[in-house]
Order: structure tokens, then C-alpha cells, then sequence
């Protein structure tokens, strides 16, 4: 009868470890990371990106430091971050700025106040470049950005 017992409860336990689905994969694991989104950009917003990385590593001690879904651009601190959205074909750039001293302008500059931002402590604006117009003007914000620290 003790066999009979010890027969049955395992068969049981082997039954229920039977039903136990396949495990599944969590966001985190198939999340893109910003390299991924930069080597599948049309070429043109690649050397965009080129262009922008070289304008910001051209102040002194200024470094790139690549995340999961941003660069960053630091000295002490992040000054800059960039994320890249080929479908949009744009490259969005946070940059540590009071948005109060920065003329704000309707889908090229943004007030990330009370939004949060990216990898940036305080005030931050969002920049949209799109074009190499947009690069040379949010250029002389790059620069305030790097040399307001």
C-alpha cells in the first residue's frame, strides 16, 4: 500500500511539471538598443548622426558613452544626449539648457520641464534635427550646453 502511494503522488507531481508553460520573454530581452537603430538609418540620417557626434567630441573633454537607447555626452556630467528615430528620419538631442534663455521653437526646440528627460539632471531642451540646417543651428545650443557646466 506505501508503494502504491509513493507511485501515485509522483506520478502526480510529474503530470503538473508537464503543464507548466515554456517560459516567455520579457520587453527587456528583444528591446533595440541605439546602435541597433543607428546601423538600420537611411544613410542620410547616418551621416547626420556623424556630424552631430563630431560637432559634440570636438569640445575638450567631451566623451561618448553609448546606452541601451541613448548616447551620451559627457564631461563631469551628461551635457547632451542623442537618440536616433529612423522612422522619423530625425535625431532628438536633449541638451542640459535653461529652457528660459533658448528661443523655443514649434517642432524643432521643446521644454522638457516637468516632462523628464533622458540621462540629463535639471533643465533640459529637446532639439529635433532632421536636416544639416537644423544641425547648424542647434550648434551655438550644443556649445552652451558643453560650456554651461
Amino acid at each position: 500500500m506505501a508503494l502504491q502511494l509513493a507511485t501515485a503522488a509522483g506520478g502526480s507531481r510529474t503530470i503538473a511539471r508537464g503543464k507548466m508553460s515554456t517560459p516567455t520573454r520579457t520587453g527587456s530581452s528583444t528591446a533595440k538598443s541605439v546602435q541597433h537603430y543607428l546601423a538600420t538609418s537611411p544613410s542620410e540620417l547616418r551621416e547626420l548622426y556623424a556630424d552631430l557626434d563630431a560637432l559634440l567630441l570636438s569640445h575638450r573633454g567631451v566623451v561618448r558613452e553609448a546606452q541601451l537607447h541613448y548616447f551620451s555626452y559627457r564631461r563631469i556630467k551628461n551635457v547632451a544626449t542623442v537618440r536616433i528615430q529612423p522612422r522619423n528620419k530625425v535625431l532628438v538631442v536633449n541638451l542640459r539648457l535653461n529652457p528660459d534663455v533658448v528661443e523655443l521653437r514649434e517642432g524643432f526646440t521643446r521644454d522638457l520641464r516637468g516632462l523628464g528627460n533622458l540621462g540629463l539632471q535639471g533643465d533640459a531642451v529637446d532639439v529635433r534635427i532632421a536636416a544639416r540646417a537644423d544641425l547648424d543651428r542647434a550648434a551655438r545650443m550644443t556649445r552652451r550646453s558643453i560650456e554651461g557646466e
